[in-house]
């Protein structure tokens, strides 16, 4: 319109500066929303025509996004919340080996000080020279080592790889496990020692037999009575591996009424058939009340430790049996002999199985070195434990500490006078 009545030039200019103008309301326009793009939690500028259009769909998608995004976003706080509590430790190293994050359980196992070692150097906090070599090496993605926090435990940790070089480490607490393997290659060392020994004697004796051109009737019987020995040995120690076995293997404890005292009268007989009159043996009635459990194995517990008794107590001693009710309300059944005695550091460990203070001792004496351990997993399958009080020269007292809730009142609400009888 305006090149016939201004001529072109001034056609052409008015066209340019119009679409400059055009150009930089597009550019402002343009501008607002990148600054709102640094700056999201700011409204959206309220505009018209294109670009109101384009904000009012941009709004519209914004209001259906929250929806869409908090699931995730409360899904990831879970993970953040279950990692931070898990049993194992779990921490983040960037590609400098700087630590990143790391939950609770880390802090124990590792050492690690609270927030205060984020940005440190894992190799400066767990100095072991090991677990530097694993961490920097491309070789196994798996180590066993000594907890950096308590050398007594041990750890079992495992890398992973994460975006821009960063690892995973995942430690998991192995203690138990490494305890129960070493009690495990133990016992099989020590069933196979204990067999051994008796089959090499029998077998010995076998060769010598046959080595004979002429048996000789008194060595052949002192012979067999050795042999007989050694079978019996053997058959002990087999009866008392069948009973740990069966011990483990039942999970439920038949319930009856157990009678203590009548028990206790039992065990004092068996105690001066064993003793053969070469001990005083005791008996202290205290109390009158029945155990729930089961007979059977509640006898095979006591039992042992009476024979126990007998066996390391020397000739004259003294043996006292004891059933009483204690304070708490639950039911003591103690052995107290006069013996040798027991120094301390053996005492955590006598309920091991194969485990002896004095192991020649032991053998010449006839203990299979299970006993204990029997009557371990016996008072545990009756909610008790067995308490140990000893003092070297002067003697020892084995105590079965059954809980209130075994106990069985008496049918009679009057007290029973302490009964005592003695051999």
């Amino acid at each position: 319109m305006l090149w016939p009545l201004a001529g072109a030039l001034i056609a052409l200019s008015v066209l340019c500066a119009g679409l400059i103008l055009l150009l930089g309301w597009h550019l402002f326009k343009l501008k607002r929303f990148l600054l709102w793009l640094d700056s999201p939690a700011l409204p959206l500028p309220e505009e018209r025509g294109l670009w109101g259009d384009i904000f009012y769909r941009l709004k519209n998608l914004l209001k259906s996004q929250p929806a869409a995004h908090q699931p995730h976003d409360i899904s990831h706080e879970q993970i953040r919340l279950v990692a931070e509590h898990l049993p194992d430790g779990v921490v983040l190293i960037d590609a400098q080996q700087r630590i990143v994050w790391f939950n609770q359980a880390a802090e124990t196992q590792l050492g690690l000080k609270g927030r205060s070692d984020i940005g440190q150097f894992i190799s400066y906090i767990i100095r072991n020279a090991t677990f530097n070599a694993w961490l920097t090496g491309a070789g196994e993605d798996r180590l066993t080592m000594p907890a950096p926090a308590d050398s007594s435990r041990s750890l079992a940790l495992r890398r992973v790889p994460m975006p821009g070089a960063q690892q995973m480490l995942f430690c998991h607490d192995i203690t138990e496990q490494v305890r129960v393997d070493a009690m495990r290659r133990d016992f099989i060392a020590n069933v196979s020692h204990e067999l051994r020994t008796p089959i090499t004697v029998i077998a010995g004796f076998l060769e010598s037999f046959a080595d004979m051109e002429e048996p000789d009737a008194q060595r052949f019987k002192d012979y067999l009575k050795l042999m007989r020995e050694q079978s019996d040995r053997m058959r002990r120690l087999i009866d008392d591996l069948l009973t740990l076995a069966r011990l483990e293997a039942d999970t439920e404890v038949v319930i009856e009424p157990v009678d203590v005292a009548a028990l206790a009268r039992s065990l004092m007989q068996e105690a001066q058939s064993l003793s053969g009159g070469r001990h005083k043996v005791s008996l202290e009635l205290d109390s009158d009340v029945r155990i729930a459990g089961n007979h059977k194995e509640i006898h095979s517990a006591l039992s042992n430790l009476v024979s126990n008794a007998v066996r390391y107590t020397p000739s004259g001693g003294q043996i006292t049996l004891r059933w009483r009710t204690n304070a708490a309300g639950g039911g003591e059944f103690s052995v107290t002999d006069t013996g040798e005695g027991i120094e301390p550091q053996h005492i955590p460990r006598l309920t091991e199985r194969f485990y002896r203070v004095d192991r020649g001792r032991s053998r010449a004496l006839g203990g299979t070195g299970l006993g204990l351990a029997i009557v371990k997993h016996v008072l545990q399958r009756h909610q008790a434990h067995l308490r140990i009080e000893s003092t070297v020269g002067k003697g020892s007292t084995f105590t079965a500490v059954f809980p209130p809730e075994r106990i069985i009142p008496a049918a009679t609400e009057t007290p029973q006078s302490p009964g005592q009888a003695a051999a």
